[in-house]
């Protein structure tokens, strides 16, 4: 990886679509609102966008940690900016600040993530067979013999 200067950010801008709505798959529609792991899934996103262009050849970033503190609802429709921005490098791990804030400037939520940087090789023998056996099911079903 090549250095990642801290203050270093990466912008995602999304808007909120049905899907990013709380909806749990037991239970249902519970609130019509930007859902906790919508955000989540876009401070990973943001964090992803910063690393990429820091990869060397051969190298691959995996998520390794996340924290999410949920602060105000946002409604379908509504434009979300988050922002990942790098706060430390330490050896193989980038942690990154995120924030997600409104069309007005409303802080929606904070947190933070960090991803590890390892060889596609390495990643590949932790992950490898396991996806390879998926995509010839073309499914996520974990096959008996599957480890």
């Amino acid at each position: 990886m090549t250095p990642v200067p801290v203050g270093a950010s990466a912008v995602l801008d999304v808007v909120v679509t049905p899907e990013m709505t709380v909806r749990f798959d037991e239970l249902g529609p519970v609130h019509p609102v930007y859902a906790t792991y919508s955000m989540a899934k876009h401070f990973e996103e943001a964090g992803r966008k910063l690393l990429l262009s820091h990869l060397e050849p051969g190298e691959a970033g995996i998520g390794s940690a996340l924290s999410v503190e949920h602060l105000a609802p946002s409604w379908v429709g509504d434009p979300v900016r988050v922002t990942a921005r790098c706060a430390e490098v330490r050896g193989n791990r980038l942690t990154c600040e995120c924030l997600a804030v409104d069309a007005g400037g409303r802080v929606l939520g904070r947190g933070t993530t960090v991803q590890v940087v390892l060889s596609e090789e390495a990643v590949q023998a932790r992950i490898g067979e396991r996806a390879r056996l998926q995509q010839r099911t073309g499914s996520g079903d974990v096959l008996p013999d599957a480890r």
